[in-house]
């Protein structure tokens, strides 16, 4: 006695028009791995600093450092954003997109200024057999910190052309009245 198994109606049960269109049926996964992208080096440097210290020129030192590591992978997110949004022609994603990408390069700008403020604060403090790490490791983050600002800030600027002129700018939609 064999049994047979019933195998599923391969045919669509929608009608081909309500189905989303391939393009569009991978927007908000593709947005979701772009989120992550940006979210989880930020929970990373959040659970790899000590607790905040703000008035210690060390531990902003020490964090903006660790901050310093951990810039690529958010730039590729919002990069990966704006190529789902450019696609797709989501005009209002684009423009968000923009401003976050100009803030997080206007963000870094302070933390680096203020990372330089820091380190010539402690390099007085630094021991001689120290110093060559110190100066490294100040060297190799403001390197990553300023590449970083370059490159937030020249996307977020090309990228405000992306949106076309007529979705930035909305007129007043002219309303007629019809009277009898």
């Amino acid at each position: 006695m064999t049994t047979r198994l019933a195998l599923p109606d391969l045919e669509p049960t929608q009608p081909v028009s309500s189905r989303l269109d391939p393009d569009e049926a991978l927007a908000g996964p593709l947005y979701a791995v772009a989120a992550l992208l940006i979210v989880l080096p930020l929970v990373d440097v959040v659970l790899s600093v000590p607790p905040p210290e703000l008035s210690n020129a060390q531990w902003r030192f020490a964090a903006v450092g660790v901050l310093s590591g951990y810039t690529l992978t958010p730039i590729l997110g919002l990069a990966m954003g704006f190529v789902v949004a450019a696609f797709l022609k989501q005009y209002a994603v684009q423009r968000w997109l923009v401003a976050a990408t100009l803030s997080f390069a206007a963000v870094l700008l302070a933390l680096s200024t203020g990372f330089l403020f820091d380190m010539s604060e402690l390099r007085f403090s630094i021991p001689n057999d120290g110093r060559a790490a110190f100066k490294s490791a100040w060297v190799r983050a403001i390197i990553k910190l300023a590449l970083s600002i370059i490159a937030l800030a020249y996307m977020g600027w090309r990228a405000r052309r992306m949106i076309p002129a007529r979705a930035r700018q909305r007129p007043a939609k002219t309303v007629h009245v019809v009277s009898k």
